[in-house]
Protein backbone atom coordinates (compact mmCIF):
# COMPACT_ATOMS: atom_id res chain seq x y z
CA UNK A 1 0.00 0.00 0.00
CA UNK A 2 2.81 2.26 0.92
CA UNK A 3 4.45 1.74 -2.78
CA UNK A 4 1.50 2.43 -4.22
CA UNK A 5 0.76 5.75 -2.31
CA UNK A 6 4.42 6.83 -3.35
CA UNK A 7 4.09 6.29 -6.72
CA UNK A 8 0.76 8.12 -6.64
CA UNK A 9 2.29 11.37 -4.72
CA UNK A 10 5.14 11.25 -7.05
CA UNK A 11 3.08 11.01 -10.02
CA UNK A 12 1.10 13.88 -8.86
CA UNK A 13 3.98 16.23 -8.45
CA UNK A 14 5.23 15.09 -11.58
CA UNK A 15 1.79 16.88 -13.31
CA UNK A 16 2.11 19.75 -11.03
CA UNK A 17 5.72 20.47 -12.29
CA UNK A 18 5.25 20.33 -16.04
CA UNK A 19 1.72 22.40 -15.86
CA UNK A 20 4.22 25.03 -13.95
CA UNK A 21 7.07 24.93 -16.08
CA UNK A 22 5.83 24.61 -19.67
CA UNK A 23 9.46 25.42 -21.12
CA UNK A 24 10.92 22.15 -19.09
CA UNK A 25 8.13 20.71 -20.79
CA UNK A 26 9.12 22.09 -24.40
CA UNK A 27 12.50 21.46 -24.16
CA UNK A 28 12.13 17.70 -22.78
CA UNK A 29 9.78 17.02 -25.97
CA UNK A 30 12.17 18.44 -28.49
CA UNK A 31 14.89 16.43 -26.97
CA UNK A 32 13.09 13.49 -27.32
CA UNK A 33 12.34 13.90 -30.77
CA UNK A 34 15.22 15.71 -32.08
CA UNK A 35 17.24 12.93 -34.16
CA UNK A 36 14.05 11.22 -35.03
CA UNK A 37 11.84 14.36 -36.33
CA UNK A 38 14.75 17.30 -36.74
CA UNK A 39 17.91 15.84 -37.58
CA UNK A 40 17.45 14.76 -41.72
CA UNK A 41 21.81 14.40 -42.11
CA UNK A 42 24.36 12.50 -40.63
CA UNK A 43 27.96 11.49 -41.60
CA UNK A 44 29.22 8.61 -40.18
CA UNK A 45 32.93 7.61 -39.65
CA UNK A 46 33.26 4.61 -37.55
CA UNK A 47 35.86 2.05 -36.61
CA UNK A 48 36.82 -0.53 -34.00
CA UNK A 49 38.34 0.53 -30.57
CA UNK A 50 41.35 -0.04 -31.48
CA UNK A 51 44.34 0.76 -34.20
CA UNK A 52 44.12 -1.26 -37.38
CA UNK A 53 45.76 -4.77 -37.32
CA UNK A 54 47.05 -5.62 -40.38
CA UNK A 55 47.22 -9.10 -39.46
CA UNK A 56 43.84 -9.54 -39.12
CA UNK A 57 42.09 -7.29 -41.35
CA UNK A 58 38.46 -9.13 -39.98
CA UNK A 59 39.33 -8.40 -36.18
CA UNK A 60 36.55 -6.91 -33.86
CA UNK A 61 36.59 -6.57 -30.95
CA UNK A 62 33.80 -4.72 -29.57
CA UNK A 63 31.10 -2.13 -30.47
CA UNK A 64 31.84 0.29 -33.20
CA UNK A 65 32.99 4.18 -32.17
CA UNK A 66 31.77 7.17 -33.72
CA UNK A 67 35.27 9.48 -34.61
CA UNK A 68 35.19 12.69 -36.13
CA UNK A 69 38.76 12.44 -37.27
CA UNK A 70 41.50 9.90 -38.21
CA UNK A 71 44.71 9.58 -40.01
CA UNK A 72 43.93 6.45 -42.46
CA UNK A 73 47.01 4.06 -41.79
CA UNK A 74 49.32 3.33 -45.37
CA UNK A 75 48.69 -0.34 -44.65
CA UNK A 76 44.71 -0.11 -44.70
CA UNK A 77 43.65 -3.36 -46.21
CA UNK A 78 40.59 -3.23 -48.67
CA UNK A 79 37.81 -4.76 -47.40
CA UNK A 80 38.54 -4.25 -43.88
CA UNK A 81 36.36 -4.55 -41.13
CA UNK A 82 38.54 -2.07 -38.62
CA UNK A 83 36.21 1.39 -40.61
CA UNK A 84 32.28 0.33 -40.94
CA UNK A 85 31.37 0.06 -44.18
CA UNK A 86 34.99 0.40 -45.33
CA UNK A 87 35.16 4.31 -44.90
CA UNK A 88 33.02 7.48 -44.42
CA UNK A 89 28.84 7.50 -44.95
CA UNK A 90 27.48 10.84 -45.66
CA UNK A 91 23.39 9.72 -45.62
CA UNK A 92 19.65 11.74 -45.88
CA UNK A 93 16.33 11.14 -45.73
CA UNK A 94 16.56 10.04 -49.22
CA UNK A 95 20.12 8.37 -49.81
CA UNK A 96 23.17 7.37 -48.59
CA UNK A 97 26.74 7.19 -49.80
CA UNK A 98 29.91 6.12 -48.76
CA UNK A 99 33.92 6.16 -50.38
CA UNK A 100 36.29 3.20 -49.36
CA UNK A 101 38.74 4.66 -47.14
CA UNK A 102 42.06 2.15 -48.27
CA UNK A 103 43.78 2.84 -51.72
CA UNK A 104 40.51 2.74 -54.20
CA UNK A 105 39.11 5.83 -52.52
CA UNK A 106 36.40 5.23 -54.77
CA UNK A 107 32.69 6.05 -54.39
CA UNK A 108 29.65 3.83 -53.94
CA UNK A 109 25.37 4.33 -53.29
CA UNK A 110 23.05 2.62 -50.33
CA UNK A 111 19.90 2.60 -51.72
CA UNK A 112 17.41 3.55 -48.83
CA UNK A 113 13.57 2.68 -48.87
CA UNK A 114 12.98 4.42 -45.62
CA UNK A 115 13.16 8.25 -44.75
CA UNK A 116 14.73 8.18 -40.69
CA UNK A 117 18.30 7.87 -40.82
CA UNK A 118 19.34 4.52 -40.38
CA UNK A 119 23.07 3.62 -41.44
CA UNK A 120 24.47 4.02 -38.04
CA UNK A 121 22.16 0.93 -37.45
CA UNK A 122 23.14 -1.10 -40.54
CA UNK A 123 25.45 -4.43 -39.98
CA UNK A 124 27.43 -5.77 -42.31
CA UNK A 125 25.14 -7.63 -44.09
CA UNK A 126 24.06 -4.36 -46.46
CA UNK A 127 24.69 -6.31 -49.68
CA UNK A 128 21.32 -7.90 -48.66
CA UNK A 129 17.94 -6.31 -49.58
CA UNK A 130 16.53 -5.27 -46.17
CA UNK A 131 14.01 -3.56 -44.67
CA UNK A 132 16.01 0.04 -44.66
CA UNK A 133 17.42 -0.63 -48.45
CA UNK A 134 21.03 -2.02 -49.43
CA UNK A 135 24.23 -1.55 -51.03
CA UNK A 136 22.89 -1.29 -55.06
CA UNK A 137 26.45 -0.40 -56.87
CA UNK A 138 28.89 -2.83 -57.70
CA UNK A 139 32.14 -0.50 -58.31
CA UNK A 140 35.16 -2.72 -58.54
CA UNK A 141 37.90 -0.97 -60.41
CA UNK A 142 35.35 1.32 -62.30
CA UNK A 143 35.46 4.69 -60.93
CA UNK A 144 31.40 3.70 -59.24
CA UNK A 145 30.10 7.07 -58.96
CA UNK A 146 31.47 10.27 -59.26
CA UNK A 147 34.51 9.15 -57.93
CA UNK A 148 36.81 11.68 -57.94
CA UNK A 149 40.33 11.33 -60.34
CA UNK A 150 42.71 12.89 -61.54
CA UNK A 151 43.88 12.92 -65.85
CA UNK A 152 47.35 13.00 -66.76
CA UNK A 153 49.51 12.27 -69.82
CA UNK A 154 46.56 9.17 -71.31
CA UNK A 155 45.64 8.21 -67.89
CA UNK A 156 42.77 8.14 -65.39
CA UNK A 157 44.57 8.42 -61.86
CA UNK A 158 42.19 7.82 -58.80
CA UNK A 159 43.62 9.51 -55.16
CA UNK A 160 44.90 6.33 -53.81
CA UNK A 161 48.26 6.93 -53.01
CA UNK A 162 49.33 9.83 -50.58
CA UNK A 163 51.74 10.46 -47.56
CA UNK A 164 49.06 11.23 -45.47
CA UNK A 165 45.24 11.06 -45.51
CA UNK A 166 43.05 12.96 -43.00
CA UNK A 167 39.40 11.95 -42.44
CA UNK A 168 37.49 14.17 -41.05
CA UNK A 169 33.85 15.21 -40.14
CA UNK A 170 33.00 19.05 -40.51
CA UNK A 171 29.88 19.54 -40.05
CA UNK A 172 27.37 16.97 -39.13
CA UNK A 173 23.67 18.66 -39.17
CA UNK A 174 19.89 18.58 -39.35
CA UNK A 175 20.11 19.68 -43.16
CA UNK A 176 23.79 19.39 -44.33
CA UNK A 177 26.47 17.10 -43.44
CA UNK A 178 30.32 17.33 -44.66
CA UNK A 179 33.13 15.22 -44.79
CA UNK A 180 36.97 16.41 -45.50
CA UNK A 181 39.35 14.27 -46.71
CA UNK A 182 43.25 15.96 -46.49
CA UNK A 183 46.38 14.41 -48.43
CA UNK A 184 49.32 15.44 -48.49
CA UNK A 185 52.06 14.08 -50.60
CA UNK A 186 49.08 12.57 -53.15
CA UNK A 187 50.68 11.08 -55.78
CA UNK A 188 50.10 11.16 -59.49
CA UNK A 189 52.54 9.81 -61.94
CA UNK A 190 56.22 11.16 -60.98
CA UNK A 191 54.58 14.52 -59.24
CA UNK A 192 53.38 15.31 -55.50
CA UNK A 193 51.04 17.95 -54.47
CA UNK A 194 48.64 18.42 -51.61
CA UNK A 195 44.89 18.43 -52.01
CA UNK A 196 41.54 18.85 -50.20
CA UNK A 197 38.43 16.81 -51.01
CA UNK A 198 34.98 18.13 -49.18
CA UNK A 199 32.29 15.95 -49.73
CA UNK A 200 28.88 16.98 -48.57
CA UNK A 201 25.07 15.97 -48.56
CA UNK A 202 21.93 17.98 -47.91
CA UNK A 203 18.33 16.97 -46.26
CA UNK A 204 16.19 15.90 -49.39
CA UNK A 205 18.36 15.68 -52.20
CA UNK A 206 19.35 13.07 -54.02
CA UNK A 207 22.47 14.64 -55.64
CA UNK A 208 25.90 15.03 -53.12
CA UNK A 209 28.36 17.55 -53.72
CA UNK A 210 32.24 16.96 -54.80
CA UNK A 211 34.64 20.13 -53.69
CA UNK A 212 38.29 19.40 -54.92
CA UNK A 213 41.12 22.11 -54.08
CA UNK A 214 45.01 21.49 -54.83
CA UNK A 215 46.90 23.65 -51.49
CA UNK A 216 49.27 26.41 -52.50
CA UNK A 217 48.91 26.36 -56.15
CA UNK A 218 47.24 24.62 -58.97
CA UNK A 219 47.69 21.17 -60.49
CA UNK A 220 50.79 20.40 -62.08
CA UNK A 221 51.26 20.86 -66.06
CA UNK A 222 48.64 18.78 -68.04
CA UNK A 223 46.62 17.28 -65.32
CA UNK A 224 42.98 17.93 -65.05
CA UNK A 225 40.18 17.02 -62.65
CA UNK A 226 38.68 13.99 -63.82
CA UNK A 227 35.54 11.58 -62.26
CA UNK A 228 33.03 9.60 -64.28
CA UNK A 229 30.26 6.95 -63.74
CA UNK A 230 30.76 2.67 -63.92
CA UNK A 231 29.83 1.23 -67.49
CA UNK A 232 27.28 -0.77 -66.21
CA UNK A 233 25.46 0.38 -69.40
CA UNK A 234 27.14 0.77 -72.94
CA UNK A 235 25.37 4.27 -73.55
CA UNK A 236 25.45 7.47 -71.50
CA UNK A 237 22.80 10.46 -72.24
CA UNK A 238 24.08 14.34 -72.10
CA UNK A 239 22.28 17.33 -71.30
CA UNK A 240 22.33 20.88 -70.04
CA UNK A 241 20.31 22.90 -67.67
CA UNK A 242 20.72 26.66 -67.69
CA UNK A 243 24.33 26.61 -65.69
CA UNK A 244 25.03 22.81 -65.39
CA UNK A 245 25.89 20.03 -67.83
CA UNK A 246 25.00 16.24 -66.89
CA UNK A 247 26.13 13.21 -68.04
CA UNK A 248 23.10 10.24 -67.34
CA UNK A 249 21.69 7.13 -67.26
CA UNK A 250 19.14 4.80 -66.35
CA UNK A 251 18.60 0.72 -66.39
CA UNK A 252 19.58 -1.91 -64.99
CA UNK A 253 22.49 -1.54 -63.28
CA UNK A 254 22.05 -1.87 -59.71
CA UNK A 255 23.88 -4.86 -57.88
CA UNK A 256 20.37 -6.58 -57.30
CA UNK A 257 20.19 -6.14 -61.54
CA UNK A 258 17.42 -3.94 -60.83
CA UNK A 259 16.86 -0.21 -62.47
CA UNK A 260 18.77 2.85 -61.53
CA UNK A 261 19.80 5.70 -62.48
CA UNK A 262 23.32 7.87 -62.04
CA UNK A 263 24.08 11.13 -63.04
CA UNK A 264 26.92 13.60 -62.45
CA UNK A 265 26.38 17.72 -63.00
CA UNK A 266 28.90 20.31 -62.54
CA UNK A 267 29.50 23.62 -64.15
CA UNK A 268 29.51 24.05 -67.86
CA UNK A 269 32.28 27.31 -66.90
CA UNK A 270 34.70 24.05 -66.13
CA UNK A 271 33.78 22.46 -69.62
CA UNK A 272 33.49 19.34 -69.45
CA UNK A 273 34.86 16.80 -71.91
CA UNK A 274 34.16 12.89 -72.42
CA UNK A 275 37.43 10.42 -72.50
CA UNK A 276 37.12 6.70 -73.39
CA UNK A 277 37.56 4.43 -70.85
CA UNK A 278 37.06 0.46 -70.67
CA UNK A 279 35.59 1.04 -67.31
CA UNK A 280 34.12 3.75 -66.77
CA UNK A 281 32.09 6.96 -68.41
CA UNK A 282 34.96 9.57 -67.90
CA UNK A 283 34.95 13.03 -68.04
CA UNK A 284 37.55 15.76 -67.59
CA UNK A 285 37.04 19.33 -66.85
CA UNK A 286 39.72 21.64 -68.82
CA UNK A 287 38.96 25.12 -67.57
CA UNK A 288 39.54 24.24 -63.49
CA UNK A 289 42.98 23.85 -62.92
CA UNK A 290 42.79 24.74 -58.88
CA UNK A 291 39.73 23.74 -57.78
CA UNK A 292 36.73 22.26 -59.32
CA UNK A 293 32.86 21.63 -58.11
CA UNK A 294 30.83 19.28 -59.04
CA UNK A 295 27.48 16.65 -58.25
CA UNK A 296 27.00 12.99 -58.37
CA UNK A 297 23.60 11.46 -57.76
CA UNK A 298 21.54 8.44 -58.14
CA UNK A 299 18.10 7.05 -57.80
CA UNK A 300 17.08 3.03 -57.23
CA UNK A 301 13.29 2.25 -58.52
CA UNK A 302 12.51 1.32 -54.72
CA UNK A 303 13.99 4.00 -52.86
CA UNK A 304 12.95 7.50 -51.23
CA UNK A 305 13.41 9.30 -54.41
CA UNK A 306 10.54 7.49 -56.23
CA UNK A 307 12.09 7.50 -59.66
CA UNK A 308 10.53 4.85 -61.66
CA UNK A 309 11.77 5.19 -65.00
CA UNK A 310 14.00 6.80 -67.50
CA UNK A 311 11.62 10.16 -67.93
CA UNK A 312 11.29 11.00 -63.90
CA UNK A 313 14.90 10.44 -63.47
CA UNK A 314 16.08 13.13 -66.17
CA UNK A 315 13.80 15.30 -63.89
CA UNK A 316 15.35 14.69 -61.03
CA UNK A 317 18.66 15.07 -62.90
CA UNK A 318 17.18 18.67 -64.25
CA UNK A 319 15.79 19.74 -60.91
CA UNK A 320 19.37 18.74 -59.24
CA UNK A 321 21.24 21.14 -61.60
CA UNK A 322 19.76 24.74 -60.55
Amino acid sequence: MKKYLSLSISFFFLIIYCSCNPAAEKKNSQNLGQDKTTKKTQALLLTQPFDFDPTNKNKMTGDYIRQTQIEIPQNLATQSKWIMFEGPVLENDVIAYRYYADTRHRFDVFGKSVPDLVMDTVSWKYHDIMNWGTDVLKVGNSLGLGSPAIWFQGSIYTLSKSDKKIIEIIENGNDQSIVRTTFTGLEIGDQKFDLIQDWSIQSGAAWSGIHLKVLNGKLPEGMYFATGIVKHLPTIKVGETTDYFYAMNWGAQSFHKENMGMAILAKKEYRPEALQDELSHVYIFRQADQEVQYRFMAAWEKDNNQVTNLSEFISLVENSGK
